[in-house]
Formats: C-alpha cells, sequence, structure tokens
C-alpha cells in the first residue's frame, strides 16, 4: 500500500495541474493570449508577460504553443517569442513557490475535500461555462492539496526505510541525472520539484542534493518541447531549439555555480523556501544573461530548417482528392488557414509599427502565395463533376477569395517602402494611418474571434473601411494646402492611401467567403507533416 502512496499523490499532482490548465484557459486564456500579443513591444515587455501568462496559466507549456501559434501566423517575430519563453522559464518557477506555501507551509490540506466537494458538484451541476470553469477550478486545487498530502505522508515512510549514508556518498551528478530523468518521464518540471520538495521536507536529502535535481528537472522538461517539435513546422522548431538552447546554457551554468547559489539561498533559513528561491535565482540568473544576445539568437535560429518550408498546406493529401466532398472541405479549410494567416500577418505590421523590418513579412508573405498555388494545383486535380450539390460552384468561390486575401497581403507589401519614408516626412499622417489601420484590424479580430463569421457581417467593416478611406483622404488635401507636405511625395502618398482601401476591401470580399461557404463545410484534422 505504501508503495502506490507516492505513485497516486505523483498522478493525481499531475492530473490537478492539468484541470487547472484548463480552468484558467476557460476563464482568462483568451485575455492572457491577448496580453501576450499585446506586451511584445519590447525587451522588458516580453520578458514579464511571459512570466505573467505562465504563473496565471500554471503552463509553460500552454504558453509555448500559444507563442507557437502567435508566431507561425506572423503575429509575433521570432525574437520577441524568445522572450516570451525565457520569461515562461522564470513563471514556471512560480508553481514551486505555490506548492511550498499552500502545501507545506499553511497546511492547508485540511481544505482538499470541501474544495473537491464544492467543485465537482458545481463543475458536474452547472449551466454555464464560467461557472463549470470555476468549479474545475476549485476541485483541481482540493486535488492539488491532497496530492501534497500524499506524497508528504509517503515521503515519512521512505526516510525511515532509507539509509542516509547511501544518499549521502551519491555526487551532484547523480541527483541532476535524477532530475533530468524523472522530469523527463512525467514531463513535468514541477512535479519533479514537488517530489523533491517533500522529500527535503522529510529530511530524505539535503539543500544541495534537491538544488541539483532542480537544476536537472529544469533540462528535462525540454524534452516536452522537443517531443513537440518534432514533426512541427520550421517556426516551432525554431522556437523549441531556442528553448533548448536557454535552458542547456543556463542550467549548465547553474550546476557549474551549484554550491555558492545554494550558499546564498540558505540564508533565507528555511530549506523548503530556498529550494525554491535557488528555483528562481538561476532562471532569473539565464534571463538576464541571455537577453542582450536574443537578436543574435534569433538570426541564428531563422537560418535552421529552412528546407522544410517546401509545402505550406496541412489538410491537402492527395489522398482525398479521389473524394470531392472531402476535398471540397479540404480547399476550404485551407482557406480559413490563408484568411487567418493574412489577417495576422497585415495586422502585425501595422500594430508593430515598425514596417522597415519587412523582411519577415514578406517571408511569411511567399508562405502564403505558395499555400494559395497549392490551393489551386489541389483544385484541378480534383473531379468535381460527381459531387453532389454545387461544389465546383463552392471551389470556384474559394480560389476567388484565396486570390483576393493575397491581393490583401500583396497591395500592403508593395507600398511598404512608401509607408515608411511617410514617418519621415509627416510623422502625424504616419500615425493617423496606422491608426486607422489598427482600428479596421481590431475590428475584424473582434468579429472573429475564435468564432465562425455570420453571413452580413462584412457591411460593418466596408463602412469603416470607407470611412477611414476617406478622412485619410481630407487629412492628405489638408496638409497639402497648408503646404506641409513635399510636392514630389503626393502622388505616391494618394497612391498608398488608395492601396490601404483596395487592401481591406479585398480583405474583406475573401473572408466573405468564409462567411458564407466555409464555415457551414465540416472541419478536418491536418495531416500529419513529415520532417
Amino acid at each position: 500500500m505504501e508503495f502506490w502512496k507516492p505513485l497516486a499523490g505523483l498522478a493525481l499532482f499531475l492530473l490537478a495541474m492539468s484541470l487547472i490548465e484548463e480552468s484558467v484557459r476557460s476563464l482568462a486564456g483568451d485575455r492572457v493570449r491577448r496580453f501576450i500579443e499585446q506586451n511584445t513591444q519590447s525587451r522588458l515587455r516580453g520578458l514579464v508577460s511571459g512570466t505573467v501568462a505562465t504563473a496565471l496559466l500554471q503552463s509553460s507549456s500552454l504558453v509555448g504553443l500559444l507563442v507557437l501559434a502567435l508566431v507561425g501566423a506572423g503575429i509575433m517575430q521570432l525574437p520577441n517569442a524568445l522572450l516570451i519563453i525565457f520569461g515562461a522559464n522564470l513563471g514556471t518557477t512560480f508553481t514551486g513557490w505555490l506548492v511550498t506555501v499552500l502545501g507545506f507551509k499553511l497546511e492547508l490540506d485540511a481544505l482538499s475535500f470541501p474544495l473537491i466537494a464544492s467543485g465537482g458538484l458545481l463543475w458536474a451541476l452547472s449551466g454555464t461555462h464560467k461557472l463549470a470553469a470555476l468549479g474545475r477550478f476549485g476541485l483541481a486545487l482540493g486535488l492539488l492539496l491532497m496530492a501534497l498530502e500524499f506524497m508528504k505522508s509517503a515521503m515519512g515512510g521512505y526516510a525511515q526505510a532509507l539509509d542516509p549514508s547511501f544518499l549521502a556518498s551519491l555526487s551532484a551528478w547523480q541527483f541532476l541525472l535524477f532530475g533530468i530523468g524523472f522530469s523527463a518521464l512525467v514531463q513535468s518540471s514541477s512535479a519533479t520539484m514537488v517530489v523533491t520538495l517533500s522529500a527535503l521536507h522529510i529530511g530524505v536529502i539535503d539543500l544541495y542534493a534537491a538544488a541539483a535535481i532542480a537544476v536537472g528537472a529544469d533540462l528535462g522538461t525540454t524534452s516536452t518541447v522537443v517531443l513537440g517539435a518534432l514533426k512541427g513546422s520550421a517556426n516551432k522548431k525554431r522556437v523549441a531549439l531556442g528553448h533548448v538552447l536557454f535552458n542547456v546554457a543556463t542550467d549548465s551554468l547553474a550546476f557549474v555555480l551549484l554550491i555558492p547559489l545554494v550558499d546564498l539561498v540558505a540564508n533565507i533559513g528555511d530549506p523548503l523556501l530556498a529550494l525554491v528561491a535557488f528555483h528562481s535565482v538561476f532562471n532569473l540568473l539565464g534571463v538576464c544573461l541571455f537577453t542582450p544576445f536574443v537578436p543574435h539568437l534569433a538570426r541564428f535560429l531563422a537560418k535552421r530548417f529552412v528546407q522544410e518550408e517546401a509545402g505550406a498546406a496541412v489538410f491537402l493529401d492527395p489522398s482525398v482528392s479521389a473524394v470531392p466532398e472531402v476535398a471540397v472541405g479540404a480547399v476550404g479549410n485551407e482557406l480559413k488557414r490563408l484568411s487567418q494567416q493574412v489577417v495576422a500577418l497585415n495586422a502585425a505590421l501595422f500594430r508593430t509599427g515598425r514596417l522597415s523590418s519587412g523582411s519577415e513579412f514578406r517571408r511569411l508573405y511567399r508562405l502564403s502565395k505558395r499555400l494559395e498555388a497549392e490551393m489551386l494545383a489541389f483544385s484541378l486535380n480534383v473531379d468535381l463533376s460527381s459531387a453532389s450539390g454545387n461544389a465546383a460552384l463552392q471551389v470556384e468561390q474559394m480560389l476567388d477569395a484565396a486570390r483576393n486575401l493575397m491581393l490583401s497581403a500583396k497591395l500592403i507589401k508593395d507600398n511598404l517602402t512608401d509607408l515608411d519614408e511617410l514617418a519621415d516626412y509627416a510623422p502625424a499622417l504616419h500615425e493617423e494611418t496606422m491608426h486607422q489601420q489598427r482600428q479596421f484590424y481590431d475590428e475584424v479580430e473582434q468579429l472573429d474571434e475564435g468564432a465562425d463569421l455570420t453571413s452580413g457581417f462584412d457591411a460593418e467593416l466596408r463602412m469603416l473601411n470607407q470611412r477611414g478611406h476617406e478622412a485619410l483622404h481630407d487629412r492628405i488635401y489638408e496638409l497639402i494646402r497648408g503646404g506641409l507636405i513635399p510636392l514630389e511625395k503626393v502622388s505616391s502618398l494618394l497612391n498608398v492611401n488608395r492601396a490601404l482601401f483596395n487592401s481591406n476591401a479585398a480583405l474583406i470580399d475573401g473572408l466573405a467567403v468564409n462567411a458564407a461557404i466555409v464555415d457551414h463545410l465540416p472541419h478536418m484534422q491536418p495531416k500529419a507533416r513529415v520532417a
């Protein structure tokens, strides 16, 4: 029975952490995503947003997935993604503080049964999504406290059975390897830290051994990222490689400086608090050392895995082309991906305000352009003559929508230089232009915030686009009359305003097809990608 008790505690802990992640994602997941998306304009904000988001979600893996999605959509640049990942590494140490305070210092295990009972019932009986998520969170917190109590009491039995001289004979390297192996096995550095805190609390190991295990746990958890990126896109692998390099360097330094760092935090007096402080300190040290070199690391990573970008589609498996109805669904799902990519691609430029760094825009533009070409090539190889309903017309409309979406991005790409120059000779007008575009894309994303577009949604967007175009047109005329615009720039400026209007109009036309056709097609699972 005693053999199963610590394993049951570990299993409960992993379950509790998973439920907490799901609950917080339901309660505030979209807010966290927006928080990450909107707070990457400087190194400090990127680090802080990664730290805060991970502390809130209690999952560096979930934050990593959000970052990968934002990078893949072109909303976030690779350097910003690395900063979020570094901050997430620091934020995940918050779990150790939470567990230490709740489970070891305040001894709140008596609350586990009330939390499990009330949370479980609320989750099961609630009629609303938010209340169910709140109930699930309460249940998870109760399970977490119960898991900690299981492991603490089980460690007491092991402390009596183990020979202290055996543990004293083990080297720091062996404790490090245990941390790496255990963390890789359970896919959670937080779980490894809980087991280590329990052993330290009972006196099975000393602070130095616990610190070595904590370093190993930090390194072992990178296996989760590596496994998740093995069949991922090039961008996913770049972020994953950056994460691994950061952890390897940080943890190597922490292990080399193990004794002085442990001596430093040992002044706290309490070994449990000292251990979680050590975990936070060496991660903070890594963040401080790595942050100045983020641009160099991003350039290094950008040159990796380039050969993988040969294909852009994820639904256009040749095996489905023989079934026309399924093939139409595949094209529709790719069109939805393309529309999301183009919206994110265009919006990112106007939100960052740094149009001169258009190389990433052009790279992602080429990927979107390739996707359009793959959609066309795939559709031409599908025999729609035997398809039921108006499948042929639907495909034709979707391909036309894809052309409109790419036209939207192309009009912006072709005017990047003129938009940048506008900031030099008319900065106020440049900011006004950027503001108008940000308003437009904010509205687009609010209309399609994770939900299907509804028919007729485009009227409001067309009105907003028209008003913005006319306002900027009048403003340009006003500046010309006041002699505030160089005459040689007038034609380019008017052309830019017209190009942005046409870009927005083409985007609306493409999105309208999503509302009318794509959202009514069956959703599919993306095909497996081969690295």
